[in-house]
């Protein structure tokens, strides 16, 4: 059997979080106290600049129409309640602009906040050295009222080469009110990274959403969901020594998401988002196919009790 040495590299990057992962599992799981989650999702981004394209669209003599890039999504998350006040969580999630992370969150709880707090290693798609930072949130509750997220993350060390090259960070905010069976709900996310693929050349990617979301649940249901709509804006940077380019990309979106309660311990999900008004920043320019810059997921959650 013949070994590529990408594939030799994947294979130790298993070995290095199959360990991890079990080891939080048994930290985190053992002696079930509480409900426990396990959540698995797939889907696909096509708002998406390609990942190992070295050259702008704005550069002379380039090809400025914009080809959309259909990246793969996973999402990966064991929830675990200690008590009614402290939880656990291990997550994986592969990001159409962070790539992939893996990250250790503890949290505790009680009626009027909660926070959430750990540790976070990122690694591009080639597994290459990763970058290691921390990430958490803060939730302020008024029961019934109104309720407050902040949330975020940021690489560590990246600066004085204690890992790697790579830089990524995240913030974002959400302010939701309860207005009887519904939660409507304005929020903002930003994310950046910054990697080098070649010695010469460093690429910074940021992504804003700004987002108004209508959530609908009932208590007798088995069934919820959510409406929302926004606008998203993806930039790119290319800095090629005293030379930078930059690549804009700009879209208003609408989406849905659904949550279906099919038996006890198992809950499908599934949901989309269709980008409308698509623009680009000359002289780029973008076609207005929609359906090439959805975002489309599907996934289950099992409860365990």
């Amino acid at each position: 059997m013949h070994f590529t040495h990408k594939s030799i590299k994947i294979y130790d990057m298993k070995r290095l979080f199959f360990p991890i992962f079990v080891l939080l599992l048994l930290t985190g799981g053992g002696g079930l106290l509480e409900a426990a989650e396990l959540e698995f999702i797939v889907g696909v981004d096509g708002f998406t600049f390609q990942p190992d394209k070295t050259s702008a669209y704005t550069e002379p003599e380039a090809e400025n129409q914009f080809l959309p890039y259909t990246y793969a999504l996973v999402n990966m998350s064991f929830r675990h309640n200690f008590s009614e006040s402290l939880n656990f969580s291990v997550n994986f999630e592969r990001d159409n602009l962070l790539q992939n992370s893996i990250n250790a969150q503890f949290g505790a709880k009680t009626d009027y906040f909660s926070v959430k707090f750990g540790p976070f290693l990122g690694l591009l798609d080639d597994f290459s050295i990763p970058d290691i930072g921390i990430i958490g949130n803060l939730d302020l509750n008024l029961p019934g009222i109104v309720s407050l997220s902040i949330f975020g993350s940021s690489t560590l060390g990246s600066n004085y080469e204690f890992t790697s090259l790579t830089y990524r960070e995240t913030a974002g905010a959400k302010i939701g009110f309860w207005i009887g069976n519904t939660i409507p709900s304005f929020s903002v996310k930003i994310k950046y990274i910054s990697r080098q693929p070649e010695e010469s050349l460093v690429i910074d990617d940021m992504l804003f959403k700004y987002f108004f979301t209508l959530e609908l649940f009932a208590k007798d249901s088995n069934i919820s969901g959510f409406f929302n709509m926004g606008y998203q804006s993806s930039k790119r940077i290319y800095k090629k020594g005293d030379l930078e380019f930059s690549d804009i990309l700009s879209s208003w979106l609408a989406g849905f998401g659904i949550s279906w309660q099919i038996i006890d311990p198992l809950c499908l999900k599934a949901g989309m988002e269709i980008p409308f008004f698509i623009s680009a920043v000359e002289p780029m320019t973008a076609t207005q196919e929609s359906l090439l810059f959805s975002r489309v997921y599907a996934g289950v959650v099992y409860s365990i009790k």
